[in-house]
């Protein structure tokens, strides 16, 4: 994976979120007010984070794109072949 694909990828994914207007201000600065060093916006953690929520976002378009397939397959089956739609078979190897 290039390494700018990369980085597009986490800076939005760990870059702190707009300020909520309707929380409290408190007297003290928060820990997001400050630019992120290179040694935490690359930690181990901040990279983890950001590779589970690659993953995650993966496998749910691996999902949309299986049920997509499985519609046209389904289109192109003779009415009498198709599945009923109270039975579902999950086929796991």
């Amino acid at each position: 994976m290039p390494l700018c694909f990369l980085l597009a990828i986490l800076l939005p994914a760990i870059a702190p979120g707009p300020s909520r207007p309707w929380s409290h201000p408190s007297g003290h600065p928060s820990p997001t007010a400050m630019p992120l060093s290179p040694e935490q916006l690359f930690s181990r953690r901040a990279l983890r984070r950001a590779r589970l929520l690659i993953q995650m976002r993966m496998l749910e378009l691996r999902d949309e794109r299986l049920e997509c397939v499985r519609e046209a397959i389904l289109r192109r089956l003779a009415p009498d072949l198709r599945p009923d739609k109270g039975t579902s078979v999950i086929c796991r190897g």
